[in-house]
């Protein structure tokens, strides 16, 4: 019996430990992402054209070089092999592999091939690439060390980093002087590859070949350069020792210093020897050359105070049996050497009598590929991810395992201190007679850890360094990022040679500039980094003078608030016309919670738009952990009601992104039509629609039904975002947050602006103008059929493409880069405008001057100047020239049409006046000019008139017009949106296929009628061929229209839509309604997200249903979650009867009385009881 209950206990505890044994393997997971490198057999590569080539590549052991790519390779672990031929195995002692360099550019891989065991070295020089920084060689897409022995086919490829410079914010402003921000580049962190440590000092070896020291308690100091060096010169490995350093060049000489003598000087510089390979133990260094002998050099002890210590050699040693050394560690007097075949070999050396080197006792096919010294003794690794600990009074090994039979990657000594970095990424401390012991907190991976005391190291595995404590009781700190170079710090600004005051904000630098002409400049600035001087120019553009009418002299302060969030960004100081709100970098953060972007009340804000007020922009957030269903809090409370609860709906499913603008494209022409695109309020650009030219830029010409991110552009900064995107006829345009413009899709005319007609499925840069420097900046853009236009940020405005002229295939010449309008009235001779837009077949803009400017074709009358060159001239004007304001105006005396905002269809033009009231004028086919008129498609109206809305409407004052192709749509200060012109495809949005010759307003939804509502009120629209898009009050994205190519973004591609449907994006629940039981609640008020608060109605004590009515987005159909459950408690003493009605009362009542004589009968019973029992 007691036997049996002992194996029951015993079987439990070992479903236990098994139940804990396989959870960890199974459940662990990677805050970085990464997987640990795979080892396929071989790897398919291809070559790629080359412009330029790698030099061969050195190798430390060569055996042969070629510039020919590799056949397809394999990709060793630094801790497997490809094969398991024994050590002793002399086929696999005389095999060679395959070291393939691919540059990563398109360049063509340069190759070598190196015998199996032995170590390669990368090309003599790093790799360039124009605008990048080498970073180094991965494996994988993790550092490469190149200590690491080559037992199979390798293909390494080089990781490059974009890196940035210092930049103005804003970097124009007015001749009047301004304020702006100097801001410094992203820090640039070197990509580490190796650590070493001795005593106090770690060096670290970064992956292009650089140097840092430092202890614990000083600043990372770079290692230089040795005097003689050639271009090209890098390390290739680093050793710490006791009082100096040493380092392998790419020259394979080896260098040294101290901290006293910190310009590295060769070793023995009369001697020829080159080395592969190098290690230190206090002051000893040991070295291998490439013959595969060991030499052992000393520090001269006896001068220990000498304070730059000279090393002098002590020994050469061969190994026997024509065994070549590989690697080399010493410990002590004893000295330990892996040859080619990776088998291990110790000898001593006591009083300088050398010992001949005897093979470790390893059984057959270990292969042993790294070695570090202890203070006694050695730890080894295999090829297999076994540790092995090597006594230092013995030729055999000890197994040093990992819990879990966890396989080790790499390993690092310091004295006694050892550790371990397994497989799996995680890091172990060990000591020689002791267990291993978990030494970090398991939300990082890395790829090698050093130890100093309780400090540890340690490199990840995308080459950062992370730095934390372990204590005696094996307590661990949080790690934190460690940064080895400095801040950079700026000491002066000039301007013009004008000095510059500086005031330091955060990490950036402020500074008023002085008044100055118009044009461009340079700011000078001179600062410090890294212990090193430097200088640049920016360039800044000191705008035009504006000469339109009420030009608002002031700025306007933007603040930011970020709740609970942090930190908040500084105010910004916007100038009025070209001054824009930048995005801040980097975006806040909340614990808790994801940030949505910046709002204005539930619109994510358009950081393209002009500025013409103070603002405040207020963070939104979205909890980090969703929750998967309805909740209710408070879900108890009085009888008596009027308490406040909140509702909450599931959050698992959407973020609080919504679309800050959209844009609408295609045209007719083409027997596709139809695309979308918007910013959203996280930065990103997204695109739905036809795809057939790539005008997505989703890399691909796959049709998207909903919206799907558009990639950023190649080499854009991390902190990268879209600040405009504009759909073009089958070609998309944007704007960074870099400022400059880039754009994709079809290319047949130039329109893409980067002097190809190559079409492209990626954001690719607009070219500067007349196709000079990094690129065009703007803060605008607007894309036609076949054409594209730009306003820069001094107000000039560009061109490039082909404007069509409509009515045949027809078009003004190509240009496949940007190009200033001409304009000779202006002293500069370019064009200057405040806003600007492009349709088919003319572009217009609103001038400095507030007039409105159009040039192009004039086919219809669009250039609203009372004349006409019809529709089979083939006449383009490229020249500006101003818009009538009536038919009475004259070329010679005007007056001329002022506005505020223009908008450019295909052969018609709209514009609202500076007092609100809408006009067009151009071609009327269909209604589109919207004054109740219709005429034909040949026929002009060359004279701006006034658009007729309904006498029912009121005075209606428009503040944003667009023009689409045969119809308009226009929005009111009331937020009312109207629309007029074609409709068979339902572009209207008023739920029909009738054309409509004056304005309507369009529905809020397919629910809505013509006579009672409700009707969308929106804050920004887009017209384009045949349906149309507009972002609602209410934050959300809605599109109407024909939707054959998907262009609406909803479920229903195929179906148009004749009313406005929810475009399919991040789409949350709206509450409408709260019911308890049948009592509708109150003051229904929504709250963060898309919780919403409400007041109770009274009701009996009990649990009760609560019905919540909601619809996604705030409209479609409504629907009902009857989840909840609200239970409400009796009010004491007094009790209130809510809402029973007569009956009601008269059964309580009776209840009550019929209690209190139950009660009363009780008591007499009770007293007649003890009664009896007295008798």
């Amino acid at each position: 019996m007691h036997l049996g209950a002992g194996l029951r206990r015993v079987l439990a505890m070992m479903i236990v430990l098994f139940s804990l044994h396989a959870g960890p393997a199974a459940a662990f997971t990677d805050a970085d992402g990464d997987a640990p490198p795979t080892l396929p057999s071989s790897a398919a590569s291809t070559q790629v054209p080359s412009s330029s080539s790698l030099k061969n590549a050195s190798l430390l052991n060569p055996a042969t070089t070629s510039d020919a790519p590799s056949t397809p390779t394999g990709i060793p672990d630094s801790t497997e092999s490809a094969t398991s031929a024994k050590p002793s195995d002399k086929t696999d002692s005389q095999a060679m592999h395959t070291v393939r360099f691919d540059p990563a550019d398109g360049s063509t891989p340069t190759q070598a091939t190196v015998k199996t065991g032995t170590l390669a070295a990368p090309p003599q020089e790093n790799p360039q690439r124009p605008g990048f920084r080498f970073d180094g060689w991965t494996l994988d897409g993790q550092p490469f060390d190149f200590q690491t022995p080559i037992l199979q086919d390798t293909t390494l490829a080089a990781k490059w980093t974009k890196p940035t410079d210092w930049t103005l914010s804003p970097d124009h402003g007015p001749a009047t002087g301004a304020r702006l921000a100097i801001n410094p580049p992203d820090r640039q962190e070197p990509y580490y590859i190796r650590l070493q440590t001795a005593g106090e000092q770690t060096v670290g070896l970064t992956g292009d070949g650089r140097i840092y020291t430092w202890t614990q308690n000083n600043i990372p100091e770079q290692a230089p350069f040795p005097i003689q060096a050639d271009d090209g010169f890098h390390y290739l490995q680093a050793a710490a020792g006791s009082r100096l350093q040493a380092a392998l060049g790419s020259d394979q000489h080896i260098y040294t210093w101290t901290n006293q003598q910190p310009k590295p000087v060769i070793l023995h510089p009369s001697t020829n020897i080159q080395f592969t390979s190098i290690s230190m133990n206090g002051g000893r260094l040991i070295a291998v050359d490439q013959q595969g002998r060991v030499h052992a050099f000393q520090d001269d002890q006896d001068e220990s105070r000498n304070p730059t210590p000279k090393l002098a050699e002590q020994a050469t040693t061969s190994l026997p049996e024509q065994a070549q050394a590989v690697l080399a560690v010493a410990s002590g007097s004893r000295t330990l050497a892996l040859d080619s075949d990776r088998q291990g070999w110790i000898w001593d050396t006591t009083n300088n009598e050398e010992t001949k080197p005897i093979s470790i006792k390893q059984d057959p096919g270990i292969r042993i590929i790294q070695a570090q010294a202890l203070s006694k003794g050695f730890l080894l690794l295999d090829a297999d991810g076994q540790a092995y600990y090597q006594a230092g009074n013995t030729a055999s090994m000890t197994p040093v395992s990992l819990p879990d039979g966890v396989q080790t990657s790499r390993i690092a000594a310091n004295g006694d201190q050892t550790m371990i970095t397994g497989k799996d990424g995680h890091v172990w401390a060990w000591k020689p007679g002791k267990t291993p012991t978990r030494a970090d907190n398991g939300k990082q991976r890395y790829m090698q850890a050093v130890r100093i005391g309780s400090r540890i190291t340690a490199v990840n595995r995308q080459g950062s360094l992370y730095q934390w404590n372990l204590d005696d009781q094996g307590q661990l700190s949080k790690p934190d990022r460690f940064n080895t170079t400095q801040a950079p710090t700026l000491e002066s600004a000039s301007m013009d040679g004008q000095p510059l005051t500086l005031t330091k904000n955060n990490d950036s630098w402020q500074a008023d500039t002085p008044a100055r002409q118009p044009g461009q400049t340079t700011i000078l600035i001179v600062g410090r980094q890294d212990s090193q001087p430097f200088t640049r120019s920016l360039n800044y553009t000191v705008d035009q003078t504006l000469t339109r009418d009420g030009q608002l002299d002031s700025t306007y302060t933007v603040h930011f608030n970020t709740g609970e969030g942090g930190p908040t960004p500084q105010d910004q100081s916007i100038q009025p016309v070209y001054g824009r709100i930048h995005r801040p970098t980097p975006d806040p953060t909340r614990a808790g919670y994801q940030f949505d972007g910046w709002f204005i009340g539930q619109v994510a804000y358009d950081f393209s738009s002009a500025v013409s007020k103070d603002l405040t922009l207020t963070a939104h957030w979205t909890p980090t952990k969703q929750n998967n269903q309805w909740s209710i809090s408070p879900d108890k409370g009085s009888q008596l009601g009027k308490e406040t609860t909140t509702i909450t709906p599931p959050t698992n499913t959407s973020r609080g992104i919504r679309f800050s603008q959209a844009s609408g494209g295609g045209y007719l022409f083409a027997d596709q039509t139809g695309y979308s695109l918007a910013v959203g309020s996280d930065g990103n650009a997204y695109a739905w629609g036809n795809n057939k030219f790539g005008q997505l830029g989703i890399g691909t010409t796959a049709r998207q039904n909903t919206p799907v991110p558009v990639p950023k552009p190649a080499d854009a900064p991390t902190d990268f975002t879209y600040v405009q995107v504009v759909a073009g006829g089958y070609h998309s345009l944007a704007i960074g947050s870099d400022g400059y413009v880039y754009a994709w899709g079809l290319n047949d005319h130039g329109q893409l602006g980067n002097n190809t007609t190559s079409n492209s499925s990626l954001p690719v840069r607009v070219h500067g103008p007349n196709n000079s420097g990094e690129g065009l900046k703007a803060i605008q853009v607007t894309g036609g059929a076949w054409n594209s236009m730009a306003l820069g940020v001094d107000g000039t405005v560009y061109t490039w493409g082909s404007i069509s002229k409509g009515y045949d295939r027809n078009g003004s010449s190509q240009q496949t880069f940007p190009a200033a309008v001409k304009d000779s009235s202006d002293a500069s001779g370019v064009f200057h405008a405040v806003q600007i837009s492009t349709g088919w077949s003319f572009d217009m803009a609103i001038g400095q001057d507030g007039y409105v400017y159009v040039w192009g074709y004039n086919t219809n009358g669009q250039f609203g100047n009372n004349t006409n060159n019809g529709t089979s001239a083939n006449i383009f004007n490229p020249t500006p020239g101003r818009v009538f304001a009536s038919s009475k105006s004259t070329a010679a005396a005007g007056p001329w049409l002022k506005a505020v905002q223009v908008s450019a269809g295909y052969w018609y033009a709209l514009a609202i006046d500076t007092d609100g009231n809408t006009w067009a004028w151009g071609q009327n086919t269909y209604g589109s000019l919207g004054n109740g008129t219709s005429n034909g498609e040949y026929d002009a109206n060359p004279v701006p008139v006034r658009v007729k809305y309904p006498v029912t409407a009121g005075p209606v004052t428009a503040k944003q017009v667009n023009a689409g192709g045969y119809y308009a749509l226009a929005i009111d200060t009331d937020g009312n949106t109207w629309a007029w012109g074609r409709n068979d495809f339902g572009q209207l949005g008023d739920n029909t296929t009738s054309n409509r010759y004056t304005p309507v307003k369009v529905f809020a939804s397919a629910q809505s009628t013509s006579s009672a509502g409700p009707w969308m009120n929106t804050v920004q629209i887009s017209a384009r061929w045949q349906h149309s898009l507009a972002i609602g009050t209410n934050g959300y994205a809605k599109a109407w229209g024909d939707n054959q190519y998907g262009q609406l973004g909803n479920p229903n591609a195929g179906s148009r839509s004749l009313a406005p449907v929810l475009v399919a994006f991040n789409l949350q629940p709206v509450i409408t309604s709260v019911t308890f039981d049948t009592s509708p609640g109150t003051n229904l008020i929504r709250g963060d997200g898309s919780s919403a608060s409400v007041t109770t109605p009274a009701h009996l004590p009990g649990t009760v249903t609560v019905s919540v009515k909601y619809t996604l987005g705030g409209a479609g159909n409504t629907q009902t979650d009857t989840s909840l459950r609200y239970t409400y408690l009796p009010a004491a003493p007094t009790v209130v009867l809510p809402s029973t009605g007569g009956a009601g009362i008269l059964l309580t009542l009776v209840t009550g009385v019929v209690s209190m004589g139950s009660v009363v009968a009780s008591r007499h019973h009770k007293k007649k009881r003890h009664q009896l029992s007295q008798t």
